[in-house]
């Protein structure tokens, strides 16, 4: 006969309250939700530590590496994060969410393959996990499959009707397909939800400009501006606009806070500015993004050619 007492420390049958380490179940699953909570509210010092705390007591609590996993996921150090997951996975090799969180990490640093067998394990396990069908969803649209991007975020939202991430991949999806209508139906959709989430009031400018609707394209980007005044692509995309519009002046105004926000976060990060950035030999972010829309059809080649032009006349790039 096991010695339970030895082991485990005491169980007390009448309260259901087993204690291991020395620490009851029931306390260590309240840790463990306190930590979560901390999470979801931004706070990983504090979820960390309670992380830390369960696995003092309890080093195999499975679910307390994983969380440490996620916070490293989500202040992007992958890496790390995929150290946790796998510690996780070899103690609870069946559970679906360890192993979507493992492929999503996998996917954010390009390795689409692998993210995609440890999604659809995930998904083998637990059909309806609207995080692992968002995570093979991101897959297909990484490899710029839409139709199969498409097919995952709908059965996503047949589970989760409001699910944010799933929507928005929707009106992506339909862009990536040129069906625009669609795109901006599902951008509202999302918008409706969430009416401050920028990438959704850029993606659905964007849209616009594809269209050569370029005032309803301004308009988005200068929704977006309000909540974000500093983002960047929904600068680029109104310089764009303006660009294609024939109104110089004011794209060049545009060009120039791009610049000035660039340089204030180097200076932030303790980035040494380069004294004259436009005139190295590294192809400046405005031609990359110029040639990216281009590449992906948002604009035509008479707009490359009118806004490399204009890149030219005003002196942002320089020929020697």
């Amino acid at each position: 006969m096991h010695c339970w007492f030895g082991f485990l420390g005491l169980v007390l049958f009448s309260g259901l309250v087993v204690s291991v380490y020395g620490l009851s179940v029931n306390e260590k699953d309240q840790m463990y939700y306190a930590a979560e909570s901390y999470f979801t509210q931004g706070n990983f010092t504090q979820a960390m530590n309670l992380y830390d705390n369960i696995l003092e007591i309890d080093p195999a609590y499975s679910d307390a590496i994983a969380g440490k996993g996620a916070i490293y996921h989500r202040m992007g150090d992958f890496s790390t994060a995929i150290e946790y997951y796998n510690t996780a996975i070899a103690l609870n090799s069946t559970n679906p969410y360890f192993l979507s969180d493992k492929g999503n990490a996998l996917l954010a640093i390009g390795l689409d393959n692998e993210a995609e067998q440890y999604l659809k394990e995930s998904l083998d396990i637990l059909p309806t996990h609207v995080d692992a069908l968002n995570g093979i969803a991101n897959v297909y649209s990484f490899q710029r499959n839409y139709e199969k991007e498409l097919v995952y975020r709908t059965s996503a939202v047949i589970i989760e009707q409001d699910n944010q991430e799933a929507l928005v991949g929707i009106g992506n999806s339909y862009a990536g397909l040129k069906d625009y209508e669609n795109a901006i139906l599902y951008y509202d959709k999302a918008l409706n939800l969430n009416p401050q989430n920028v990438n959704v009031m850029i993606g659905k400018g964007n849209v616009f400009l594809i269209l050569k609707d370029y005032d309803n394209a301004i308009s988005q980007y200068d929704r977006a501006l309000f909540t974000d005044p500093d983002n960047i692509n929904a600068l680029q995309g109104k310089s764009q606009s303006y660009v294609s519009l024939g109104e110089n002046e004011k794209a060049v105004a545009i060009h120039q806070q791009i610049e000035m926000i660039k340089k204030n976060t180097e200076k932030n990060d303790n980035i040494i500015d380069d004294p004259s950035p436009i005139e190295t030999k590294k192809i400046p972010d405005w031609i990359r993004v110029v040639f990216k829309w281009f590449s992906n059809d948002l604009i035509s080649e008479d707009e490359v050619i009118k806004g490399l032009k204009f890149l030219i006349e005003n002196g942002i790039i320089k020929i020697s």
